[in-house]
């Protein structure tokens, strides 16, 4: 399978808008299934025709895509079209208009979350021990905590045995992310545009046959 990330600079709604459905065209022509947008793509506003627009592109053109945007006071990583919706469970400190979500959201074999949620392990744990393949983070994660990122998303993956695609704004100044379930970084993206990783579940069985961290756990803690 191979995930999209979309790494996006915030701009005014609508011009952010055309450059995302560019990335979808782009994705589609170099075969890829999810494209995986940041968290707040267009902003700390509502922009339903933003939404609607990317559903129908999406579809059309037969990509997924997952997309980080304000709705009805909730922080949301939508599934686009017609999938399902994920409100943030941990909204940060610059946050404190947002509503939380109240339960974690399990599609298809991914996990979903967003940015300041990947600071909590048993978010990411809870969705392993439900066969979790995946992770998908929508983020707006600020450059100067970007070293913390990192470590988070690589601990986050291998502690999980799980892949973990991290679609960061570029404006923010820290980089989107592709992380195996050895926990190495396979794709990081600092420039504006698309990056393509492979979700490779042959490596990802094999890895975890050799390496049953997750079989072997204990429920005694």
């Amino acid at each position: 399978m191979r995930v999209g990330l979309a790494h996006l600079a915030l701009t005014e709604p609508a011009e952010t808008l055309k450059r995302a459905l560019r990335l979808l065209e782009e994705a589609r022509a170099e075969g890829v299934d999810l494209v995986l947008f940041p968290e707040y793509l267009f902003g700390r506003a509502p922009f339903p025709e933003g939404v609607r627009a990317l559903a129908e592109a999406a579809r059309a053109l037969g990509v997924r895509a997952a997309l980080g945007h304000l709705e009805a006071g909730q922080n949301r990583l939508s599934l686009l079209p017609g999938g399902p919706s994920y409100a943030k469970l941990h909204p940060y400190l610059d946050e404190p208009e947002v509503t939380p979500g109240q339960a974690p959201v399990l599609w298809e074999g991914f996990g979903l979350a967003l940015c300041y949620d990947l600071d909590f392990p048993e978010l990411f744990r809870s969705y392993a021990l439900k066969g979790a393949e995946a992770f998908l983070v929508g983020a707006a994660w600020p450059g100067e905590y970007r070293d913390l990122m990192e470590v988070l998303a690589r601990a986050r993956a291998a502690e999980n045995q799980a892949y973990l695609f991290l679609a960061n704004r570029h404006d923010t100044g820290s980089p989107s992310l592709a992380v195996r379930p050895d926990g190495r970084v396979v794709l990081r993206l600092e420039a504006e545009g698309l990056g393509v990783a492979e979700l490779d579940r042959g490596f990802l069985e094999a890895y975890r046959a050799q390496y049953p961290i997750l079989s072997h756990r204990r429920a005694a803690y």
